[in-house]
C-alpha cells in the first residue's frame, strides 16, 4: 500500500514541477522576447518569477478546492479526480461510493457546458480568435514572423473549444443515461 502512495506522490510532485518549469520557462522568454529586439534577461527572470508565483496560486488553490470537493464525498482527492476524468471520458464509476461525487461532476459540467453554449459565448470567442489571427496578419506584414506564428497558435486554440463542445456534450449525455439506467436517485437530467 505504501509503495502506491509513494508512486501517487511522486507522480503529483512530477507533475507540479513539470508545471513550474514551463511556467517559468514560458515567462522567461515571454519577459526577455517581448519588446525590443535584444534579448532582456532581467525582465525574462522578472516575469518568470510572477509567472511561477502565479501557477504555485493557482496550483494551490486548485488543490485545496479538490480536496474540499471530495471530503464532501469521503473520496480522496486523487480518486475524485480519477472520477472526474472518468466521467469527461463517458464511463460511469463502477464503485457505488463514487456514484454521488459522479452525480455531482456531471451535474456541475452541465452547467458548465450550459453556460459556454449561450449565444455571447461564442459571439465572444469568435471576436477573440479573429482579433487574434487579425493580430497575426499585422505582424506577419511587419515581419516579426514569431509574433505572428504565436497569434496564429493562440487564435487557432481560441477555436478549439467551441468545435470540442459537441464531443463533450455527447459525453455527458452517455454518463448522465448511464447514471440513471443504474436507478441512482439525484442524477441530473439530460434536458
Amino acid at each position: 500500500m505504501s509503495g502506491s502512495v509513494g508512486k501517487a506522490r511522486l507522480a503529483v510532485a512530477g507533475s507540479l514541477l513539470a508545471v513550474l518549469l514551463v511556467a517559468a520557462l514560458s515567462g522567461f522568454l515571454a519577459g526577455a522576447v517581448a519588446g525590443e529586439k535584444e534579448l532582456d534577461v532581467a525582465a525574462g527572470r522578472s516575469l518568470a518569477a510572477v509567472v511561477v508565483v502565479l501557477a504555485m496560486v493557482a496550483t494551490a488553490g486548485a488543490w485545496w478546492w479538490t480536496r474540499r470537493r471530495a471530503a464532501r464525498f469521503g473520496l480522496s482527492a486523487s480518486r475524485y479526480m480519477r472520477v472526474g476524468r472518468r466521467i469527461q471520458r463517458g464511463k460511469v464509476p463502477e464503485d457505488p461510493a463514487e456514484l454521488p461525487a459522479a452525480i455531482d461532476i456531471a451535474t456541475r459540467q452541465r452547467r458548465v457546458l450550459s453556460v459556454q453554449s449561450r449565444r455571447w459565448v461564442w459571439w465572444l470567442l469568435g471576436a477573440a480568435a479573429l482579433l487574434w489571427l487579425a493580430n497575426a496578419v499585422a505582424q506577419l506584414f511587419a515581419q516579426n514572423y514569431g509574433y505572428a506564428c504565436f497569434s496564429f497558435l493562440l487564435g487557432g486554440l481560441t477555436l478549439i473549444n467551441p468545435l470540442s463542445m459537441r464531443r463533450q456534450r455527447r459525453r455527458l449525455e452517455a454518463v448522465e443515461r448511464a447514471l440513471h439506467a443504474q436507478g441512482t436517485s439525484g442524477a441530473p437530467s439530460t434536458s
